[in-house]
């Protein structure tokens, strides 16, 4: 199965009820069975069977957005009650906007302009492969729980012939359990040089006006 990220848009801004369900099981056909965690901030309906978890925020309750995670490397341990999600499905990104643009580095430079095409995101698709099809992030960071993250907002995509615009957040979990000395003697940019071929951990697809 194959999910269009673009097809996730019309979810977005919608309340709990049987109008999103319907639009979630059209774009994610599949067991709709969810989990429902609560708290002070947010609520959470984690489809642990689809790969993914709807997050929803307050005054008034609306779907903010939609994370998808990558299966962890290393299978979980037989002692852990924790639900595991799903396998992802082969994630497709169709551009609405034929090529990369990136911005001049120094003053005077021309734009840099590459041919964009469609990306499917499988299981072992890097965020260097991301990178180059979504061009330079709108944000990024590196540190704490989050890990390595990178932000793309908007991003304009094509669903049902219609352009439609969403945030794109990637983040990328480190495979090794610990940097080499060398790597640690680098900081940061060892960092970002190590992650550019990292498999991709989650995608959180929002609405680009939310704040995050």
């Amino acid at each position: 199965m194959t999910l269009s990220l673009g097809d996730l848009s019309p979810l977005l801004g919608l309340p709990p009820g049987p109008e999103l369900s319907a639009a979630l099981e059209r774009a994610v056909p599949g067991p709709q069975e969810y989990e429902d965690k609560a708290y002070p901030d947010a609520t959470y309906h984690n489809y642990y069977s689809l790969g993914l978890s709807l997050c929803f925020i307050p005054s008034p309750l609306r779907l903010d957005s939609i994370d998808i995670f990558n299966t962890p490397s290393k299978p979980p341990r037989a002692s852990s009650t924790k639900p595991q999600y799903a396998p992802p499905p082969s994630l497709q990104l169709a551009f609405a906007e034929p090529e990369v643009v990136l911005s001049p580095r120094k003053e005077g430079e021309k734009e840099m302009r590459y041919p964009r095409p469609d990306l499917t995101v499988k299981q072992e698709t890097t965020g260097r492969d991301i990178v180059r099809a979504l061009g330079e992030p709108s944000r990024k960071g590196a540190g704490g729980w989050v890990g390595v993250w990178l932000e793309w907002s908007p991003v304009a995509l094509v669903t049902a012939g219609e352009r439609v615009e969403v945030g794109i957040m990637l983040e990328l979990t480190d495979p090794k359990a610990e940097p080499s000395s060398e790597e640690k003697a680098r900081g940061v940019g060892g960092v970002w040089d190590r992650a550019a071929g990292w498999p991709w951990a989650s995608i959180k697809v929002f609405r680009p006006t939310a704040k995050k």
